[in-house]
């Protein structure tokens, strides 16, 4: 949990850093004509790993020929999946009537076969649990690329900048990766052992592109009802909504499943491990995305400049959506964990579903209401999972919610507290926020010494191991 806290926190800190200075330097729209085309190449990316990553890391011995094989699918298909899209791209272009499309799509799509290299050993060194050697490949990787786009925002390259520095992290990471792994793929492949992958993998496959159709689902529709500003606007929100919630979700995904997956067949030791880590995850995420909801004016203003002032409220609503978000990822870790495929396909899809209707409901009406049509699915789809762990492990709605009401409140009521105390103070705004988050960090705190939070002091005990350590 710790490395892969490393990690992604530091890869996520790059990335802040990278995206504050290029908000100053881009346009909104540039950021939009990037958001238009990811969602092609997020579904393209789900037919070139078929799931068989998941399914590496859920079979318990899988052989070197399971390996190989799952590579050469990989590379074979990342090149098949290039040329459609490249074909495709004047297409594309003419859809949302903007011809610059064409190019960048053509040069982005090559991101396929460069991630084609890193899937296998990315996924032995998760069932490992080598999450160091993980770390240390995308903090190098981030690195390198926020250097690249920095640079050539700063040149004037506009949208290329993104477009670059993307493709420049993903080369890094893969020959960082290659460094770090020993395993290399021989000229074997077997069809065999990919359909014993596929039968597990095959539905994950088709959940993931359930899923990042949806997930990409609202940045085509405002790309397409709306103009590139607006999906700029809607992207920043995001980005800067998915630096603590894409962290928090990435740590528990590359943990929790390898982990729940070694425990599939003891039950009680499953359910005691998802109610450490839930506690653990959620004493975090609430009061950070309580916060981030209360000072996010002052926030947007500082880090990006005025001009970003309309991503406010969609920001907000998107934090508000988040509260649940690493608890929807734990449970359906579990159920993948437990070698659900079929049962996590419907589940998925009955969930996304629900999600297109809402999406559909809420663009027509506008994008403050698409943004609270994304929160809504948010919280369907934490009840849909809670209840279907409640019939697989007996860890369902009212335990989980027992578990974490009393986080859930804390967390609350200090941002109330912390709101109101904001709109008194004279002072200048950006002080105002500064002492809004001590103020907050020191209630939350008092509240979990008050009414002993255990991941407190779960938190605490780690803290002092390390500063003991420190001194010897």
């Amino acid at each position: 949990m710790i490395w892969s806290s490393v990690g992604r926190f530091g890869t996520m800190a790059l990335s802040f850093v990278s995206n504050l200075i290029l908000a100053r330097l881009l346009m909104p729209s540039d950021f939009g004509v990037i958001g238009m085309l990811h969602v092609f190449i997020a579904v393209s990316g789900v037919f070139v790993t078929a799931g068989f990553g998941s399914a590496l890391i859920q079979k318990k011995n899988p052989t070197h020929i399971d390996y190989t094989s799952v590579f050469w699918w990989n590379l074979g298909a990342a090149i098949v999946f290039y040329w459609i899209l490249f074909a495709c791209g004047p297409a594309i272009a003419r859809f949302y009537a903007m011809p610059e499309l064409c190019p960048v799509l053509r040069v982005q799509s090559l991101s396929l076969i460069i991630q084609a290299f890193s899937v296998v050993q990315t996924n032995q060194l998760r069932k490992q649990l080598r999450f160091r050697e993980l770390s240390m490949r995308s903090l190098g990787a981030a690195f390198i690329g926020t250097i690249v786009g920095v640079v050539m925002a700063f040149r004037g390259y506009n949208y290329w900048s993104l477009v670059c520095a993307s493709l420049v992290s993903s080369f890094t990471g893969v020959l960082l990766l290659w460094r770090l792994s020993s395993w290399r793929p021989t000229r074997e492949f077997s069809i065999r052992s990919l359909k014993e992958l596929f039968a597990f993998g095959g539905l994950m496959a088709l959940s993931g592109l359930v899923e990042t159709v949806y997930t990409n689902l609202q940045s085509l529709i405002i790309g397409k009802w709306y103009s590139p500003k607006d999906l700029g606007y809607y992207t920043q929100a995001r980005k800067l909504e998915d630096v603590p919630t894409d962290s928090l979700s990435y740590i528990v995904n590359q943990v929790s499943f390898p982990v729940f997956s070694s425990l599939q067949d003891e039950k009680d030791r499953l359910v005691a491990t998802m109610r450490k880590n839930a506690k653990a995850i959620n004493y975090l995420n609430f009061p950070l995305m309580s916060l981030l909801i209360v000072i996010a004016r002052p926030l947007i203003t500082l880090l990006y400049g005025a001009k970003w002032e309309v991503s406010i409220p969609y920001f907000q609503i998107l934090c508000i959506s988040s509260l649940v978000f690493s608890m929807n990822t734990l449970n359906t870790n579990v159920i993948k964990s437990l070698g659900k495929a079929k049962l996590y396909f419907w589940v998925q899809l009955i969930k996304r579903l629900i999600g297109l209707v809402l999406i559909i409901l809420g663009a027509r009406a506008g994008m403050l209401p698409l943004m609270w049509a994304l929160t809504a699915i948010g919280y369907t789809s934490i009840v849909i999972n809670m209840y279907v762990n409640g019939r697989l492990i007996g860890y369902g709605i009212g335990p989980q919610v027992r578990d974490l009401a009393r986080f859930f409140t804390a967390a609350l009521v200090v941002a109330g507290i912390v709101y109101l105390l904001g709109r008194v103070l004279p002072l200048h705004p950006y002080l105002v926020m500064i002492v809004q988050i001590v103020v907050y960090v020191a209630l939350y705190i008092a509240c979990s010494r008050l009414f002993k939070f255990d991941s407190y002091y779960g938190y605490l005990g780690i803290l002092k191991q390390y500063l003991k350590r420190l001194k010897k």
